[in-house]
């Protein structure tokens, strides 16, 4: 067999399998979401349920002590979900990362090792 149509065969054979596995691992991805958006949407709907249950229950309650501690718990739970979701607070303006001031402190002290060196040569 001629040394180029087997360096081709090759290539095509390589370049065949990286689609493949690319192809598998699309599929694995999809089977993956799959499985995961039928939960997620089971959450939406008791979710859903219990906005309108709660639309219901509210035009019944007006004035009442009931509706208070609905509100109450409401609050509470809004109040506790608060708690856990993450805040993400905007650094200052002057303010540098760590890996910045690694980097800065690396070249201030290569500049610094240049200017300080001894002289090789003769001195006046």
């Amino acid at each position: 067999m001629n040394p180029i149509v087997q360096g081709l065969l090759i290539t095509a054979i390589g370049m065949g399998l990286v689609f493949v596995a690319i192809l598998l691992l699309w599929g694995l991805m999809v089977v993956i979401v799959r499985i995961t958006a039928d939960h997620n949407s089971e959450k939406e709907t008791t979710a859903a349920e219990v906005v309108s249950d709660l639309e219901t229950l509210t035009p019944s309650l007006q004035g009442s002590k009931e509706l208070q501690k609905v509100a109450a718990v409401s609050v509470a739970i809004a109040m506790n979900l608060q708690k856990t979701i993450p805040t993400i607070k905007p650094q200052a303006s002057n303010a540098i990362s760590p890996w910045q001031a690694a980097r800065r402190n690396q070249a201030f002290g290569q500049t610094n090792a240049l200017l300080n060196r001894k002289s090789r040569g003769k001195t006046k």
